[in-house]
């Protein structure tokens, strides 16, 4: 194959993974090369389809040993994720008044709009600097009081500071994570966390951020949330933060004194300015079950 074919391969491999076949804009926008234009890329897809190493169904492309049926299956991905937009942004509304909270993103499967009968809504939370652990303290017990602690449409799995936009593992996996992660509310933030990820360019050279939506929630604060911050900044403020890290943190530790010293690190962030917790260390599984697939179509490793 050629060098072009390689990154093709490998581009579809990557989603291959999650079973998600990519449209021709999709696989130039992912490719990890930027001098090829999209007729080119379009043509030496359909070679790579008559072939038969790619498999092809109504404009979406995937590896020929992927049943055809995945096809069908992001299809109706595709119009499950519409509806579960709409709760996105409800919940997005409802989180905006939340006192410390200074921006919304959403990831996971819906950021590329696609949602499986059992999917999450996955919300990436920014707070204030100094603020995190006290924000995700209010959302945590509004979730378990009145949600019953259901995580269906209330799943935070990443929490940052406005000073912790940059992502410390730089893969292939954060690569497409940050790219495809979507603004509900605060463009503002969301386009200086682009900017201080901009190293995902050295994975996905021709990616281009999202355009603004006309469905983001307007910029301005809620009035709520105003008033109730300068309330609570009456109180020693910082301090609350770093104890509520420091518990949170000793509770982990307790949960897996099994895990050592690094791999807790690795797996249960705690700190300042980020929070979020991989109970199954998931990254590592889907890399792995990358690096897999490459060795199987005879391909190196992705740098």
């Amino acid at each position: 194959m050629t060098k072009l074919q390689q990154d093709i391969v490998r581009t579809l491999a990557y989603f291959d993974v999650f079973s998600y076949p990519l449209s021709s804009e999709q696989v130039k926008a992912f490719l990890p090369r930027n001098s090829v234009t999209l007729p080119q890329l379009e043509e030496c897809l359909g070679s790579l389809a008559e072939s038969g190493v790619v498999g092809r169904e109504d404009g979406y492309y995937f590896l020929s040993d992927q049943p055809i049926a995945v096809v069908a299956d992001r299809i109706r991905s595709e119009q499950n994720a519409k509806r579960m937009m709409k709760r996105a942004h409800w919940v997005a509304r409802f989180l905006k008044q939340v006192p410390f909270v200074r921006g919304i993103f959403l990831t996971g499967s819906l950021s590329k709009d696609v949602a499986g009968p059992s999917s999450d809504v996955d919300f990436m939370i920014v707070t204030a600097s100094r603020r995190l652990w006290i924000a995700k303290m209010i959302i945590t017990g509004i979730r378990r009081i009145f949600l019953f602690n259901s995580i269906r449409y209330f799943c935070f799995n990443l929490f940052v500071t406005e000073n912790g936009f940059l992502f410390a593992g730089q893969d292939i996996f954060n690569a497409i994570e940050i790219a495809t992660t979507r603004v509900l509310w605060n463009e503002e933030a969301y386009r200086r966390f682009q900017a201080a990820n901009s190293w995902i360019r050295h994975f996905l050279p021709n990616w281009k951020s999202q355009p603004s939506s006309p469905s983001c929630l307007p910029p301005e604060t809620h009035l709520f949330q105003r008033g109730v911050e300068r309330l609570m900044e009456l109180f020693p403020l910082d301090d609350v933060d770093a104890g509520l890290m420091r518990i949170a943190r000793g509770y982990w530790k307790r949960r897996n004194p099994h895990l050592p010293e690094a791999k807790f690190d690795s797996l249960f962030l705690c700190g300042r300015d980020i929070s979020t917790v991989w109970y199954d260390d998931h990254k590592t599984k889907i890399l792995s079950r990358f690096h897999k697939r490459l060795s199987d179509l005879g391909l190196e490793h992705a740098a």
